[in-house]
């Protein structure tokens, strides 16, 4: 902990990180609020809902972008003022109640969220060149660790903030303010962020890639590649639904909650988070020894509980 404290190139990123996520989280929050404001609730909240999982899709692509730059610094950090520039548009935006103009914020929402998965990638490399390998892994627990936690963070101060003032387009130009603050910290360490030519250098093509990843999943789940990544499509796909129906089933429940839409959706935010750091931490001890097939059976009787439970 204390080298990694020394490494200025993983404090910039994490810094940066830091304040990235509670923007993104921030907003999510708030947009899910205001969309239950309109007279289709129900459909807007649903558009929300499929808005916030929706980039998850083009994470292959946004991942060989970033594969591809060279100049991995310098797009992540334009793309946080890009980010930073998008929130103000949008803040522009959401004084007036049209759907027209929600169905603009939500995709403005959508891009600033694929940006993000593009600075993930790009963010990636960087660490992986800039931290030791035997501190790699420290590293990595560490920036996701911080991220749980500002995800949390950055909702409660969403809801905070709506539950003192009310004001959407604050909102805004506050989410705009912290991917200003991300880009202004990574140009502050712009120079420690500076990759070896060697190191940007792609050698493999894409099929030889998709080779290797397949030779890498079934040597570790000892299946069928096809069946496996079919599996975990299928739950993933049913996972990203949960969401979805959640605050769906808030809505209908809003004048039985004993707080408002926003508190109830960051508590059951809050929850997912807890058990997000739960199942990271269930890899070690006795549930190590657990089959693949074991820990899929067991997430899918998990999501059969949790259906049942919604349908009574």
């Amino acid at each position: 902990m204390k080298n990694l404290g020394r490494n200025r190139a993983f404090v910039t990123l994490t810094v940066a990180d830091l304040f990235e996520t509670i923007g993104t989280s921030l907003f999510n929050i708030i947009l899910l609020t205001y969309a239950r404001t309109f007279a289709q609730a129900n459909l807007m909240v649903s558009l929300v809902s499929v808005a916030t999982v929706l980039p998850g899709i083009f994470g292959m692509l946004t991942g060989r972008l970033a594969d591809s730059q060279t100049n991995k610094r310098g797009w992540l950090a334009g793309l946080k003022f890009v980010q930073a520039a998008l929130y103000l548009v949008l803040a522009q935006l959401i004084t007036e109640k049209q759907v027209g103009l929600l169905l603009i914020i939500i995709v403005i929402n959508l891009c600033s969220d694929v940006l993000g998965m593009l600075s993930g990638s790009l963010r990636m490399p960087l660490l992986q060149a800039k931290v030791a390998s035997e501190l790699q892994e420290e590293a990595l627990g560490i920036n996701q660790g911080i991220g749980v936690l500002m995800q949390t963070m950055g909702q409660a101060l969403g809801v905070s903030l709506l539950a003192a003032t009310g004001d959407y387009r604050l909102a805004g130009y506050l989410n705009a303010i912290t991917f200003l603050i991300a880009g202004l910290v990574l140009l502050s360490g712009y120079e420690t962020l500076k990759l070896p030519s060697a190191t940007v250098t792609v050698t493999s093509t894409f099929r030889r890639l998709l080779r290797q990843v397949r030779q890498a999943m079934e040597a570790g789940v000892h299946m069928n590649v096809l069946a496996l990544l079919g599996s975990v499509l299928f739950l993933n796909a049913v996972g990203a639904s949960v969401d979805a129906l959640l605050n769906l089933y808030l809505i209908h429940r809003a004048t039985q909650l004993p707080f408002s839409f926003g508190v109830a959706i960051l508590v059951m935010n809050t929850a997912d988070v807890f058990g997000s750091v739960a199942g990271n931490l269930l890899h070690t001890g006795y549930f190590q020894r657990w089959t693949f097939r074991g820990v899929m059976l067991t997430t899918v009787v998990a999501f059969e509980g949790l259906f049942i439970n919604l349908l009574f």
